[in-house]
């Protein structure tokens, strides 16, 4: 998911994308999956701790704010919309 080299993480985890945004992650850009162009990749700037965030998530050991977990939900949804219109 993390390259070094690159400063952008890309995934195409949904729930996991909102997560990132919640916590205040900033999006790059969304686009289209090219080996499936039924998923979408997120693109985020990487930012300190990252992993350890990643994997508190991955554990279920991750706390949110439900409002902004909501929000970001809401979103990255209609960014997803606006890319497949």
């Amino acid at each position: 998911m993390k390259n070094e080299n690159n400063p952008q993480t890309r995934l195409s985890d949904f729930y996991l994308a909102c997560f990132l945004r919640a916590k205040g992650f900033r999006l790059l850009g969304v686009e289209k999956s090219k080996l499936d162009p039924q998923r979408v990749i997120f693109i985020f700037e990487n930012k300190k701790n990252q992993e350890k965030i990643v994997e508190d998530f991955l554990f279920g050991r991750a706390q949110i704010e439900p409002k902004s977990f909501i929000s970001a939900i809401k979103e990255l949804k209609q960014l997803i919309h606006s890319i497949y219109d």
